[in-house]
């Protein structure tokens, strides 16, 4: 039985970009024109005006002391997430212009070797990334812009080590953790699996690094694979051929169906017994080779009994206590509902199976844990009752 289940969208790049955001726009507390710090919206999103105004308190801070390291991190991400809401190049140009004022005012300091690879996401362009992390290795604001910088490095135990920092810290999702270890524990031993984005990527990583589990399966960012240096480790350590140049891309078409040739490439050189698909990225144009098995979704090209695996990964490999009930704080609250809520597209041929060969039991406690997901997200109640009836269809 083919992956028929609606795939979530996640097309954005890994350094400190978005894949997702709270729900509820944070309140803007800009009454007391006090500069506030400005985090990515993967944690916080507010409003454009809020980022406007954060530019002029942080502007305001730095003509105090043109040493302000924190002014000049501030004010250089309230004028970057202003581009979100304006595709225009004006902000492109201005934070141009921040990172060489940025440059002149505050030389040789950890926020400019931080600023630098956080504005060109390439190694390359910022070397001093990794006197960075190892003058602040516990700068856990900073393990998103680390990690992704090691990925592109093949230093590996310097990764280890802060990916260990990262997890001890207690401050990543624990539902997103929950989410990859499921994913990761229903695969094939050394098998690799595509990702895209920040936190599949990050919640994978986590779970085999900070918990030492899952460590012999690869786990492939696509997002970035457009990364020179990234594209020639993986290379290196899946044991292929490297990859055709890649195009002259003009379009979003024209990226997506290169990144399809590189996952196929991949598939085709590699010898790991299995390859399988976040179903949390795009649908490719080969989906009638992908097979769902619950969070992943497995390449074959021969049918197979995918639904008995699916039944496996539900009722002997997830550990699904914490949709039901958790006792963690959580400050990824819309991310890892977002997520959550792709349990229901996912199991939902398995729910259809319990009730056909009658098995209510099951049937009962899949369907009781998918209402309890749908009830914990904050959407519109249209959005909701769309959910109650998929599962209930």
């Amino acid at each position: 039985m083919k992956a028929k289940h609606t795939i979530i969208v996640c097309l954005t790049a890994i350094a400190g970009f978005t894949l997702t955001a709270h729900t509820a726009w944070a309140q803007d507390n800009t009454e007391k024109e006090v500069p506030q710090k400005v985090e990515t919206p993967v944690k916080v999103k507010h409003s454009a005006e809020w980022y406007k105004t954060q530019e002029r308190l942080w502007k305001a801070e730095i003509d105090k002391n043109p040493k302000n390291e924190e002014a000049w991190k501030n004010y250089y991400k309230a004028v970057r997430y202003q581009s979100w809401f304006d595709e225009s190049t004006e902000h492109r140009e201005k934070v141009e212009r921040i990172m060489q004022e940025m440059a002149k005012s505050i030389p040789d300091t950890y926020t400019l070797y931080i600023m630098k690879y956080y504005h060109k996401g390439d190694v390359n362009a910022a070397p001093e990334m990794k006197k960075a992390i190892q003058m602040r290795p516990d700068n856990v604001e900073m393990y998103p812009d680390y990690v992704s910088y090691l990925m592109q490095t093949g230093d590996e135990e310097l990764m280890a080590d802060i990916l260990k920092r990262w997890y001890n810290s207690g401050t990543y999702s624990p539902s997103l953790l929950n989410y990859a270890y499921n994913a990761l524990s229903g695969m094939k031993a050394n098998s690799l699996i595509f990702v895209s984005g920040d936190s599949p990527t990050f919640s994978k990583l986590l779970v085999q690094y900070g918990k030492n589990l899952f460590e012999d399966i690869d786990v492939i960012c696509m997002s970035m694979m457009w990364a020179p240096n990234y594209r020639k480790l993986i290379c290196e350590r899946l044991s292929i051929p490297d990859f055709e140049p890649i195009p002259q891309i003009s379009s979003q078409e024209e990226a997506d169906k290169y990144t399809e040739q590189m996952m196929l490439h991949i598939i085709k050189h590699t010898r790991r017994p299995a390859v399988y698909f976040s179903t949390l990225m795009n649908v490719p144009s080969f989906k009638d080779k992908l097979y769902s098995e619950g969070l992943v979704m497995r390449y074959s090209e021969k049918p197979y009994d995918n639904l008995a695996i699916k039944r496996k990964n539900f009722e002997e490999n997830y550990l699904t206590d914490y949709l039901r009930e958790s006792f963690l704080p959580e400050s990824y609250t819309a991310s890892a509902n977002k997520f959550n809520l792709n349990y229901i597209p996912c199991f939902k041929s398995l729910l259809d199976h319990y009730k056909q060969t009658g098995n209510f039991f099951r049937y009962n406690e899949l369907r009781t844990l998918m209402l309890r997901i749908v009830e914990q997200v904050d959407i519109p109640d249209e959005q909701r009752q769309k959910y109650y009836e998929e599962i209930d269809r």
